[in-house]
């Protein structure tokens, strides 16, 4: 495990059999945390072998701001030029509001936005 300096994220990495980079973040995704976290998936990315994928799961990320976003797009970015898949898994329901509001759900989950809305709305909801 590894807990920033800042306190406010902490990240457990581990890779499995076939090679995927399973990292579980915790805590908050903001300005102060953003840095580190790059810092660390890009570490492993340049180690060899490096990852045949990125899985983060997200269900104990509690916050996640522009920054966080940012860096989220930019890890996505570094996957794509080591030509492996990033995917976000476990996604708490404000994370997925905030990449269905700017547009990046589908960027960085692989999946069509529509079927989150969906959700989102809930059963029974009405129809827009």
């Amino acid at each position: 495990m590894t807990a920033f300096p800042d306190g406010t994220l902490t990240l457990t990495a581990t890779t499995t059999a076939d090679g995927v980079l399973c990292a579980a973040l915790a805590g908050d995704l903001v300005w102060e945390s953003a840095d580190e976290l790059l810092d660390a998936v890009r570490a492993r990315l340049s180690a060899a072998p490096g990852p045949s994928g990125i899985r983060l799961d997200c269900v104990r990320m509690t916050l996640c701001d522009s920054t966080g976003l940012s860096a989220l797009l930019a890890l996505h970015r570094a996957a794509e030029a080591a030509g492996i898949p990033l995917r976000l898994d476990r996604r708490p329901p404000f994370l997925d509001r905030l990449l269905l509001l700017t547009g990046t759900y589908g960027h960085l989950t692989g999946l069509p936005a529509a079927e989150a809305e969906q959700e989102a709305d809930g059963p029974g909801a009405p129809a827009p």
